[in-house]
């Protein structure tokens, strides 16, 4: 009897190392904007999925700004945030200081300097791993 007890606790403790991953992609992917949020974006990612929105709300050209972002999934250890012009393949010429408190999070000092399509990245790392959430868009 002890020995089936026994077993049946490893496979319970399998079965939710297996299961927590899976859990985790659900939550994020059913990821809802924090009260009070208005405005903004989603970004799904797996395991993590992003809310995001500028100050101010039109993403200027040549000028700074920054972003709120919130994120749902596993916990988060850290967060980075760079912008990209895939058809320069270049970065912006600032780096942006990261505030991150649990899953919300603010970057100040945004600048991109040249009209174009560019890409708004959050590097998320935690014990689930890493992943690079990507959202777009065109300054005219």
């Amino acid at each position: 009897m002890a020995r089936w007890s026994l077993r049946r606790t490893a496979l319970a403790g399998a079965f939710a190392l297996v299961l927590a991953p899976v859990l985790a992609v659900g939550e994020a992917a059913a990821c809802a904007p924090p009260p009070g949020w208005t405005g903004g974006e989603r970004i799904v990612g797996t395991p993590w999925t992003a809310w995001w929105r500028s100050e101010p709300a039109s993403t200027p050209v040549s000028e700074h700004f920054s972003i709120h972002f919130h994120l749902c999934g596993p916990p988060v250890d850290r967060v980075a945030v760079r912008g990209w012009m895939p058809d320069h393949r270049h970065e912006m010429n600032y780096r942006p200081a990261v505030t991150l408190n649990e899953s919300s999070g603010t970057a100040e000092g945004l600048l991109f300097h040249m009209p174009g399509r560019w890409q708004l990245i959050l590097e998320v790392r935690g014990p689930a791993g890493r992943e690079n959430l990507t959202a777009e868009t065109v300054l005219e």
